[in-house]
């Protein structure tokens, strides 16, 4: 009797031990298509976040790679039309806050958190973040390369706030960048020994933002346009006196129901007597951090998202900028062009979030990215 009795407790713990672990995998089946999602794990569970691989092939560092682990948080009133609408993406952004580590075969590295927050249903928007890190990089006079390395903190509070409920928002930001430059420009002018100083950044952001998207992760529809200008002062905490003004777009319009179109366009410009990393370069996929920089910036990009199934899609893209040098016309400056494509998968639908790999070809080399919601971020 007591080896019967035995044998029915084992037989009910493992039947306890598989109903739990096909629970767990049901987190992990969205039941609209049956295929594999995160929006119930990431939203649902109070422990749920979604882990990210950090692939690094940036010509600017070289390859590397690391993790982020996304946390959501959601607010009652998004959770309950969730709840009521299963089969759509929810207008109200979730919460994030995120913890990330990668480093680089050349020896860079970065660690740091960041938290996004939005409350009173979208009125208020925040962004804070602490970093630290170590960058060995190339600084370009003309096609000369100096061998440099920047290491730092970098802290930042920026907030926004929704203008009458419409889709204007009013902002600031703040930010400090404590840090130490060492170039070494032995490798260019042979006998030179290394240069290094530290240098204290403290800016104050003015900013104003037009969002119309549906999501804030892969847009299918909608126009996010900012203008900001940068105000970084001794008064603030720092060591230098500069501005720097910006006008970025971002715009998704639907061709078709499985045909999404994205255009972009970035214009920068920073007054003469700028820190050498704050002057602004050609930032898109297939060229290298820092690689054109200049007094001046602008570049346009273009791409299109095929949606081959509800899960999968194709992309392609291509884009050019000009970094401008102080005293050179636009016209004088040389375009840098780039064109890439990769795949992606809606892996969380209720935030209409998709993940993929893009290769992309720029002026010099190739380059491969991870990208997680979508590649241009503003």
């Amino acid at each position: 009797m007591e080896k019967t009795n035995s044998k029915i407790f084992l037989a009910a713990i493992s039947a306890l031990c598989v109903s739990t672990n096909v629970g767990a995998m049901q987190q992990f089946i969205d039941p609209k298509d049956g295929m594999f999602d995160a929006s119930q794990w990431v939203l649902d569970n109070a422990i749920g976040f979604m882990p990210v691989p950090i692939i690094i092939t940036d010509p600017a560092v070289g390859v590397g790679g690391g993790a982020a682990m996304l946390f959501f948080h959601e607010s009652e009133k998004r959770k309950q039309l969730r709840k009521e609408n299963p089969d759509e993406v929810v207008g109200l952004p979730p919460s994030v806050t995120a913890v990330a580590a990668a480093g680089t075969e050349n020896g860079s590295w970065l660690t740091g958190a960041f938290h996004f927050g939005s409350w009173q249903e979208d009125a208020w928007r925040y962004q804070g973040g602490l970093f630290y890190g170590s960058f060995n990089l190339k600084y370009y006079q003309g096609d000369v390369p100096f061998d440099f390395n920047i290491d730092g903190l970098y802290f930042m509070q920026d907030i926004d706030y929704r203008i009458a409920g419409s889709n204007w928002f009013v902002g600031a930001k703040y930010s400090l960048l404590s840090s130490k430059s060492t170039f070494d420009i032995g490798n260019a002018i042979p006998g030179i020994p290394p240069i290094d100083f530290d240098l204290e950044d403290a800016g104050v952001e003015l900013k104003v933002t037009y969002d119309s998207r549906d999501t804030i992760f892969t847009p299918n529809d909608g126009l996010k346009a900012k203008f900001s200008t940068d105000f970084h002062n001794t008064a603030f905490g720092g060591d230098v006196d500069y501005q720097k003004a910006r006008a970025q777009v971002n715009y998704f319009a639907p061709v078709r129901e499985d045909l999404i179109i994205g255009v972009r366009g970035d214009y920068q410009t920073v007054s003469d007597d700028a820190p050498y990393y704050a002057r602004p370069f050609i930032n898109m996929r297939g060229i290298a951090a820092m690689r054109y920089q200049g007094q001046d910036m602008a570049l346009a990009e273009l791409e299109a998202r095929y949606d081959v199934t509800p899960r999968w899609s194709i992309v392609g893209f291509t884009g050019t900028g000009k970094a401008v040098e102080d005293g050179q016309s636009f016209s004088d400056a040389e375009y840098q062009s780039v064109v890439g494509g990769g795949f992606r998968y809606l892996v969380a639908r209720q935030l209409n979030m998709r993940v993929g790999v893009d290769a992309a070809k720029g002026p010099e080399e190739w380059a491969y990215y991870i990208t997680v919601g979508h590649a241009w971020q503003l």
